[in-house]
């Protein structure tokens, strides 16, 4: 039976892997594993990492950086008889002992991936929106898995077998985390309406866009359920901003650097409101792969920008709107009812066409999520799936 202990963390660690040696020199600590993989800990990493310096209840951390020692070494380590890492530390009277398990599990020199990577689409590979059954996604873990990843794969899925209401609603943003209130309320009524404050509330086209590139920061997931559909027109349209990004950073790298340089003017304007923020429309993380979209071309207020920078600017505006409406990366589908749509709203551009709202019903109930929370569910999943591991080792 291989060994189970729980550690300063929520997590439960199987210990596929030993420690056969151990080394330091005060200031790193090296360690050779049973498969012959050898480890490298940075003395500070370790102190700040003691599994015993945590809050017994929340596991937080109690143990402050602003205490360590300048004098700060490690004296000595070993491995006891239940294969720990035991760290004796020199300039405090500490002694820290490391789940082998957690040790492997967050060792630095080994790559570990938790999310899947994004994975571009366009109308040439991909049709729709990949879909899945709500009964399956609340009976088996697998399926709920495969269909929270689909949100960072692809950036949008269809959810089929949804109870046609606000409830249904509810009850699929409950299953991934916590829903982001916005002026529009927690959840709200996709239809045309007298009186509307948005375009969305109108019968008119609505063009590729994000929702809320107008916030600090715009929300991570949006989620439309379909109510009812039968007017006639009105079909849904996806667009891959990652997808289109990638080609202008190909094909124009000096309209590619504007757009993910220059901040650009984006406002939500109403009787009662008026939200606005000035970013860049591509964002970019640490490693230079594309990270966030901001388009909407109805959310727009005047650009400010230095005289000389508004012409390149409205050029490249011009292209990525271009390429934004070309057929060659739109995804055209119809939402029934009892399907509802999630997309990465910092990704996936969404559109729809005209309707005629004399011909029939067309009701959307949606609401928006971050995509921690998405995160979060896809952690807590795996974190169920490595208690039933660890379960079924102990019962062998």
């Amino acid at each position: 039976m291989k060994d189970v202990i729980n550690t300063g963390d929520f997590d439960s660690y199987l210990v596929e892997h030993h420690i056969i040696d151990s080394s330091t020199d005060g200031k790193k600590v090296e360690i050779k594993w049973s498969d012959g993989h050898l480890s490298k800990f940075h003395f500070l990493w370790l102190r700040d990492n003691c599994p015993c310096c945590v809050h017994p209840e929340t596991r937080e951390p109690i143990f402050n950086v602003v205490s360590i020692a300048d004098d700060l070494l490690i004296s000595s380590v070993s491995t006891t008889k239940k294969s720990f890492l035991e760290v004796v530390w020199s300039g405090e009277s500490h002694t820290s002992y490391f789940h082998p398990g957690w040790l492997r599990s967050h060792c630095l020199d080994l790559s570990k991936r938790t999310f899947p990577e994004p994975i571009t689409w366009d109308s040439k590979n991909r049709k729709e929106p990949e879909r899945f059954n709500w009964n399956e996604i609340i009976s088996d873990l697998k399926a709920e898995r495969k269909w929270l990843c689909s949100l960072i794969e692809t950036g949008c899925s269809i959810t089929e077998n949804v109870e046609p209401s606000k409830d249904g609603l509810i009850k699929i943003a409950e299953r991934i985390g916590v829903v982001r209130e916005t002026n529009f309320g927690l959840f709200f009524d996709v239809e045309a309406k007298t009186g509307p404050d948005t375009a969305a509330y109108t019968e008119i086209q609505l063009p590729p866009h994000t929702d809320l590139p107008t916030r600090e920061y715009q929300p991570g997931l949006q989620l439309l359920h379909c109510i009812k559909n039968s007017v006639k027109g009105g079909e849904s349209i996806l667009v891959d901003g990652f997808r289109v990004a990638e080609e202008i950073r190909s094909k124009e790298p000096k309209i590619f650097d504007l757009l993910t340089s220059v901040p650009w003017d984006f406002g939500n304007r109403s009787a009662f409101t008026d939200y606005r923020w000035k970013t860049p429309m591509i964002k970019l993380d640490n490693e230079g792969k594309i990270e966030e979209v901001r388009v909407g071309n109805f959310l727009r207020v005047p650009l400010q920008v230095d005289f000389d920078l508004i012409e390149p600017m409205y050029k490249a505006y011009k292209l990525f709107e271009t390429l934004n409406h070309d057929d060659r990366f739109k995804l055209r589908f119809r939402l029934e009812q009892g399907e509802c749509l999630i997309i990465d709203n910092r990704r996936v551009l969404h559109a729809r066409d005209s309707f005629d709202s004399s011909s029939g019903e067309r009701h959307l109930c949606g609401c928006y999520i971050e995509r921690d929370e998405l995160w979060s569910s896809i952690r807590m999943i795996d974190r169920r799936n490595r208690q039933k591991r660890i379960n079924s080792s102990l019962n062998k």
